[in-house]
């Protein structure tokens, strides 16, 4: 394969860097907790823009998870991150490796796999078009940075609404290794992952990890006693840095991952009679109910169970940091791979009324190159150019088999190619025009061009692939776009600890065609174009250890590209949304052993041309916690550390006569354990201490009538005991 080739000469050239928005704590030991006497909080470093920075003087609301939190916390999952990323909203969709996310109640829906997400998700700085990618990378990793709000100029193509990038694990200078197993009682979760650095000579050395996770799943189906969804990944990552110079780094990593997913997915949560009745009518009497209670009958005989998924997926990036005097080169290359087959009943009712064979692989070659100028200059720039190439294949069966007065029957198979090829220049200039004044100014420019093949085949005749799904001949579209998108900010340094900024910035995500479509020649849309004010102030007190951020935000879209399930169809559209609100954050250091804090936002999202509240958007979510890390002998630490999230309700459909909202949540987290400085820890992990049961995401019920509501439901209470050990 061309683009395979490509990357591999990359590799062999040192041709590329991998330059994450990630985030540390200036002078913190990786081996172990800072054991310094002071009480000031630890400076947070971030490179959101690219360069490093320390969060508190960037001019935007980026947030961060480091590596301690994502152990302390247990942030195992792609969905973890909500409870730890304030005005982030991820859930869980119907089919397997799906998902949902929004910021500041803005998002794609995960109904056409097709679609880019209008929040860019990246690992190590390379853009990751599909989120189960995203999510099977979430291993052995360093932190995880938010960046919220339209990114015009620096972080690549389609970050119209927002990034949350992923870093992964550089090797140490010295040989180390560390291991973290996990045991879940409640819904009987395993998890071991863990890596070793092997300093090969003092410029070279490498960093092995590796993952094994068993999630046996939290809904119990009553046709078979099986569990669900379960699933089980294995996952294993290199990463070798080499330094042939003083003034050269290159950084390379491959990863491999498998993923099989079993079991049902969803449950029935309001009903006409309908459901009850096709559970009766294929043999299971009395099986079905909608009550939310973890347990369900979804079961298909030809399938011998609800469903199976099968995601086998590579990554790589090769990544060369370049020193020309006091400038900075780099470039990056990234090499995506994913296969992906899965069979589903997605009637979700006992019996074979409703099956999708789904097979699709996509991959994506992307290069970087860009030139940074030095960060201690009044006049600071970085340009540089991106250059896309992907594809993404995807061929659905569906067979449904509904009786009645007019039976809805028939076998379809719809086939759909899409290729994607852009070529995007950009740069941003931060001129300190006065002491302590920054004008910022970003553009990108955007060349893109999509061109997709279709077909339609009635394999079964019958009004389900004749009429609800037509057939048609093989046919092509392609559309090509040229989008201008900048930015222009103005901030000013109070004090060294005072930080107010204002900044307007325009992001668009091109349009292209939906997969999911149910009339073909409808599943092109429009470009999406995302407009965002922001006004805020960054602020520390007491030495650092009080720190208080605030930002009021308005952001626009005009022809917000979605697709809407409609329980009979999926229907292709744009639209316009906005959403305006604000966002706090409150840090207390009280002592090097204790700390709270606290995040809200307030997004008041709606579809402007619908009046109604946009899917996903919860008016009110945050999360408030502390930590508590006492040191109890010489070399041990008592770990204490508690949160609340909450989230106020929200829309679960675009249409909502055909589904109900998704109600408000709050949920108790705690852990506790020891943690020791000669590398061994342990922790007792609580999720969902009080138990709330409560669903993520809603959907009607596939060609039923309306009333008959299924959703996806979250995690109940989970109770896990962590070990941990590193050298």
């Amino acid at each position: 394969m061309q683009k395979y080739k490509l990357f591999l000469c990359s590799v062999a050239a040192g041709a590329l860097l991998a330059t994450p928005a990630c985030a540390q704590d200036a002078g913190t030991d990786s081996k172990g907790p800072d054991n310094t006497q002071s009480s000031a909080a630890p400076e947070i470093v971030v490179t959101a823009r690219k360069r490093s920075e320390l969060a508190q003087e960037v001019p935007a609301t980026v947030g961060r998870i480091d590596a301690d939190t994502i152990a302390a916390r247990g942030v195992q999952d792609f969905t973890d991150i909500s409870s730890v990323a304030p005005a982030i909203n991820i859930s869980d969709a119907p089919l397997p490796n799906a998902f949902s996310i929004t910021i500041r109640g803005l998002g794609s829906e995960p109904g056409n796999p097709s679609f880019d997400s209008s929040v860019s998700l990246f690992v190590d700085g390379v853009y990751t078009p599909r989120s189960r990618e995203f999510s099977t990378s979430l291993f052995d990793v360093g932190s995880i940075e938010t960046v919220k709000g339209t990114q015009a100029a620096l972080l690549g193509k389609n970050t119209s609404l927002g990034a949350v990038n992923l870093i992964t694990r550089k090797p140490g200078q010295d040989f180390g290794f560390d291991i973290r197993a996990t045991r879940e009682f409640e819904v009987y979760k395993n998890r071991v992952e863990g890596g070793i650095d092997l300093p090969v000579t003092q410029d070279l050395r490498f960093r092995v990890a590796g993952l094994y996770n068993y999630n046996r799943g939290a809904i119990e189906n009553l046709i078979d006693g099986s569990y669900g969804p379960a699933s089980e990944t294995t996952a294993g990552r290199i990463v070798g840095v080499w330094t042939p110079d003083p003034a050269v780094e290159i950084t390379a990593m491959f990863q491999l991952s498998h993923d099989v997913s079993d079991g049902a997915t969803a449950e029935l949560v309001r009903s006409t009679g309908v459901p009850e009745a096709l559970g009766a009518a294929a043999g299971y009497p009395g099986a079905v109910d909608a009550d939310l209670d973890n347990r369900t009958a979804i079961y298909s005989p030809a399938l011998g169970g609800a469903g199976h998924g099968d995601l086998h997926s590579h990554r790589g990036s090769v990544t060369i940091d370049w020193s020309l005097g006091e400038y900075t080169l780099t470039a990056q290359t990234g090499y995506t791979q994913s296969t992906s087959d899965a069979n589903s009943n997605v009637a979700f009712v006992p019996g074979d009324y409703g099956l999708q064979y789904v097979s699709d692989s996509s991959e994506q070659f992307s290069q970087e190159v860009r030139l940074a100028s030095p960060d201690s200059r009044a006049f600071r720039f970085i340009v540089g150019a991106l250059y896309l190439d992907g594809s993404y294949d995807n061929d659905t069966t569906g067979s449904f088999h509904y009786p009645g007065a007019t039976p809805v029957t028939g076998v379809s198979l719809t086939k759909f190619r899409q290729d994607d090829r852009a070529i995007s220049t950009f740069g941003q200039v931060d001129y300190e025009a006065v002491r302590d004044v920054t004008i910022s100014l970003g553009l990108r420019y955007t060349n893109e061009k999509k061109s997709v093949d279709l077909a339609r085949t009635a394999i079964e005749p019958g009004i389900y692939s004749q009429v609800v799904l037509p057939p048609y001949a093989p046919f092509s579209m392609s559309k090509t776009e040229g989008n201008v998108d900048a930015s222009l900010g103005l901030s000013y340094q109070v004090t060294p600890d005072i930080l107010v900024y204002g900044s307007v910035g325009q992001g668009t995500k091109a349009g292209g065609f939906a997969q999911s479509a149910s009339y073909l020649d409808q599943s092109e849309y429009d470009p999406e174009r995302a407009r965002t004010g922001e006004i805020g102030f960054k602020s520390q007190f007491l030495d650092r250890r009080l720190t208080v951020n605030a930002a009021a935000f308005f952001t626009k879209v005009r022809d917000f590209q979605l697709v809407t399930f409609t329980g009979l169809a999926f229907e292709v559209d744009n639209t316009n949304l906005e959403t305006y609100g604000l966002e706090s954050e409150i840090r207390w250091t009280a002592n090097r052993d204790f700390s709270f804090f606290w995040n809200n936002t307030y997004a008041h999202a709606r579809d402007t041309v619908t009046d109604s509240d946009t899917t996903h958007a919860p008016r009110w979510s945050g999360v408030a916690g502390f930590s508590l890390h006492p040191r109890i002998s010489g070399d041990l630490r008592f770990s204490l550390d508690g949160d609340l999230t909450y989230r106020s309700s929200e829309a679960g459909q675009r249409n909502q006569a055909n589904v109900i909202r998704i109600p408000g949540s709050q949920r108790v987290n705690v852990s506790m354990g020891l943690v020791s400085d000669q590398g061994w820890s342990i922790r007792l992990i609580g999720k969902n201490l009080n138990d709330e049961r409560n669903f993520g995401f809603v959907f009607p019920g596939p060609l039923m009538p309306a009333g008959n509501v299924f959703a996806i439901p979250e995690s109940p209470r989970t109770i896990a005991l962590q070990l941990g050990f590193k050298y």
